[in-house]
């Protein structure tokens, strides 16, 4: 049973790693936020766990949900970007979530030397947010949703700034 436990293992991390490095490789980081060319799904989400798994120091795996919120950004900017209105509430949710997860690893593995860089992500994320919340009817569903957002970001913000 072990065996094919790591066996599943394996054959995921070599097939999904190449997958990831060649996303890293094409450069897609555009200013604050990773551009996506689509939105992630279960397998890749899966591949984002494994991955996780791998990252040994608390750095690394710190560091590493800092890049998947950027990505869960990048996903909240494309749905919004091409209209897809019927995939906001997940992709919102989602993005609050890591949020939330990698800003509560961050302050419990104390990894402090990236307080900074989170809280510069926030700062650029909570620029943008705003503007993307006003591209929806005041206090309208998807309006709502987005301010859920800003201010999940400025509660970890908050959270981050009172643990240093």
């Amino acid at each position: 049973m072990v065996k094919i436990f790591l066996a599943i293992v394996l054959f995921f991390t070599l097939v999904i790693s190449p997958v990831s490095a060649e996303h890293q490789s094409q450069g897609l980081a555009t200013g604050s936020a990773e551009r996506v060319e689509k939105l992630s799904n279960v397998i890749d989400r899966l591949g984002e766990k494994i991955q996780g798994f791998f990252k040994f120091s608390s750095e690394d795996k710190v560091s590493y949900q800092k890049e998947l919120v950027e990505r869960r950004f990048a996903e909240l900017l494309f749905v919004i970007d091409n209209g897809q209105g019927d995939l906001i509430e997940e992709v919102s949710g989602r993005y609050a979530t890591y949020v939330g997860k990698a800003t509560d690893d961050l302050i419990s593995k104390k990894v402090s030397s990236q307080s900074d860089e989170y809280l510069r992500m926030f700062e650029k994320h909570l620029k943008i947010l705003p503007v993307l919340r006003d591209h929806f009817p005041a206090n309208s569903g998807f309006w709502l949703l987005l301010q859920h957002d800003i201010n999940t970001v400025q509660i970890f913000s908050d959270k981050i700034k009172s643990s240093k």
